[in-house]
């Protein structure tokens, strides 16, 4: 109920109770394709030249920050992460379902990180290491 009424609320993902964040998701589940794969999902992400993640170090609203690299906690626990390159969506070829393996291995993801809290930085910070990829 709190998902269609708060949209921060749709970012939960239950690491405790994987079928239970699976079943009701309303937007990470689908948008990650961890109930189905959606192909066209998968089509539009290849499609970009680079795909830039931007972790803030000192974030207080993204838990864990990893995450914002798409990382996570690790299965079954609350406590140890795992990076992205470390977890089954990326190392299992056939469970690539965002293709971001690929997207890794033809140089496409690009791994930033702020100084600061959520999406805080400088106007110099941007110019220097986001605005290159908007040109």
């Amino acid at each position: 109920m709190i998902q269609k009424h708060l949209v921060q609320a749709q970012y939960w993902h239950d690491p405790l109770n994987d079928d239970l964040y699976k079943k009701h998701s309303l937007f990470l589940a689908d948008i990650n394709q961890e109930r189905a794969v959606n192909e066209t999902y998968k089509k539009n992400l290849q499609r970009l030249e680079k795909f830039v993640m931007v972790k803030f170090l000192q974030d207080s609203v993204v838990d864990p920050v990893v995450s914002e690299w798409f990382g996570f906690l690790k299965t079954g626990q609350a406590k140890e992460t795992e990076t992205l390159q470390e977890s089954l969506l990326y190392k299992e070829v056939r469970a690539d379902r965002l293709g971001l393996a690929a997207m890794d291995k033809a140089g496409k993801l690009v791994f930033l990180a702020s100084e600061g809290d959520h999406l805080q930085f400088t106007r110099e910070w941007f110019d220097a290491n986001l605005l290159p990829f908007l040109r």
